[in-house]
């Protein structure tokens, strides 16, 4: 390795402990000298795996960061329809309970004016009662007025027409 090359490498990657045990052995297994291109491209390789990792959790941290959000967002909703279904619940049950009270309303404010109404059309019943035979009386009366006129005027038109 030239020396403007070796200027160009991290002093990290010249160092053996920067590794991981993984990797560690090999550099002392073969004795590679950190001039060696073999060395220097293990340490290259375990820069960009670093630089992978770090990437990868970044985008980790930011999908869980978007997940916690959205899973706030629908535990939120989930909340609200919980909230909605036992407020629908409560109006359904308000409802059916409504035709009751109105019936119940309906006659409890309805029982004396009909009950006037009752005893009024009892009473006008029973005045007419009393008026009803001298009612009948009076048509017949008429009936046989009327039934006098006709004959008179059926005698007087005879009588009339054999004087002529």
């Amino acid at each position: 390795m030239s020396p403007g090359q070796r200027e160009n490498v991290p002093p990290e990657w010249l160092d053996p402990e920067s590794f991981p045990d993984d990797l560690r052995w090999i550099p002392a297994h073969y004795r590679l000298n950190p001039s060696d291109p073999v060395y220097l491209l293990l340490a290259w390789h375990w820069q960009r795996l670093q630089q992978s990792e770090d990437s990868l959790r970044t985008a980790a941290l930011e999908l869980r960061a978007a997940l916690d959000g959205r899973i706030e967002a629908l535990t939120a909703a989930a909340e609200t329809v919980v909230g909605v279904n036992e407020a629908l619940a409560g109006l359904q049950a308000a409802i059916e309970e409504k035709p009751a009270e109105i019936s119940a309303h309906l006659q409890a404010e309805l029982a004396g004016p009909v009950a006037k109404v009752v005893a009024q059309v009892q009473a006008v019943e029973k005045s007419l009662g009393a008026i009803a035979p001298a009612f009948h009386t009076s048509q017949r009366r008429q009936l046989l007025a009327t039934l006098l006129i006709g004959v008179t005027l059926g005698v007087l038109l005879a009588v009339s027409v054999l004087v002529a």
